[in-house]
């Protein structure tokens, strides 16, 4: 008995705990509903929201963006009547109309294209401005010409030859024709003829050749050569056997004297490649002074350009006729040791349209 005693005091003791933890563990589970229970007054409280949120939008929004277009409705409607906008350049009066009846947000926006437009028809404007001055500036080809030249042995006044050149331009084809050979005493000495042809495309941008072929009687000896520009492909082909890459704007010996008139000549210095149907150089002409130069036509103002050449190179100086569309009205034929080989001088010119 004495120990039974105990061990009911225990066991009520551990029943005794485990009501008391039951009960402290079974408290927070009570509780916990109640903070549930007070979720839905916040799902209330979220109702009122939307109305604070929705006063605002249409108090500023109104009262800015209404006065906005009423401003930019008088301003389309000035701009109909007088024809010389503030924004030149952009077809106006058909488009801002019809900002009236856009939202505000539409009108801002439409405003702002309507400013990008005038910026990038004012931006188009110079280009167009630019490609109406170059006709103004380059000299036309004339549809028909024939430069009659006499040919002289170095400075010495001694008359060795004449030069004759023809262009014909029709549609947009031109062709080109070069006969220089000797007259007189030297050709008892030597019988001399070269025939230079060229023969391609004219147009804004000046001569674009296609074939250039080359005649040359030396005496009994006769050689023909031929170089084809190939502007599809790129490529510069020579009858000789051979080819290269063609770059823009080459020329030929023949061509590069008539295509000089459509350059600008606002530069020091003028790059251009060219072929002697044999091969093709890269060359650079230096644009001098205006001058004037003696003529059995009279005194003629011309521009002078000089082939820049290095030392035992060939060379050459041409005067371009500033009263003759910049036709070539005088040569100077310069050899590597830097002599003057010859000089050709124009004695007459004829032009037709």
């Amino acid at each position: 008995m004495g120990s039974g005693t105990p061990d009911r005091r225990i066991a009520l003791a551990v029943a005794l705990s485990a009501l008391i933890h039951a009960a402290i563990m079974w408290l927070p589970q009570v509780h916990l509903p109640h903070t549930e229970i007070l979720l839905p007054p916040l799902t209330a409280k979220l109702e009122p929201l939307p109305k604070p949120a929705a006063k605002p939008l249409p108090k500023p929004a109104p009262k800015p963006r209404r006065a906005s277009p009423s401003k930019l409705a008088t301003k389309p409607a000035s701009r109909v009547k007088e024809p010389n906008n503030t924004i030149a350049g952009t077809p106006e009066p058909a488009s801002l109309p019809a900002i009236e009846a856009v939202p505000d947000i539409a009108a801002a926006s439409a405003v702002e294209a309507v400013s990008a437009v005038a910026a990038v028809s004012a931006e188009e404007a110079q280009p167009a401005a630019t490609m109406v001055e170059e006709p103004e500036a380059a000299y036309p080809l004339p549809r028909h010409a024939q430069l009659a030249f006499s040919v002289y042995k170095g400075l010495d006044n001694f008359q060795i030859g004449t030069l004759n050149q023809q262009l014909e331009i029709s549609g947009d084809e031109y062709t080109l024709k070069a006969v220089t050979k000797t007259m007189g005493l030297a050709k008892l000495f030597k019988n001399y003829q070269l025939t230079q042809t060229s023969h391609g495309k004219s147009g804004k941008q000046g001569l674009q050749p296609e074939t250039f072929e080359e005649e040359k009687i030396n005496d009994n000896d006769k050689q023909n050569i031929k170089a084809t520009f190939d502007w599809m492909s790129q490529k510069l082909l020579f009858s000789q056997g051979g080819e290269t890459a063609l770059p823009a704007g080459a020329q030929d010996m023949l061509s590069i004297f008539y295509h000089l008139s459509q350059l600008p000549m606002n530069r020091e210095i003028i790059p251009l490649a060219v072929s002697n149907g044999k091969k093709l150089e890269k060359y650079e002409l230096g644009v001098g002074p205006e001058e004037e130069i003696i003529t059995p036509m009279g005194k003629l103002r011309a521009l002078h350009l000089r082939k820049l050449h290095a030392k035992g190179e060939s060379g050459f100086e041409i005067w371009l006729g500033l009263e003759y569309r910049l036709l070539p009205v005088k040569y100077l034929l310069i050899e590597p040791s830097d002599e003057v080989a010859g000089e050709i001088v124009i004695t007459s010119i004829r032009t037709a349209d």
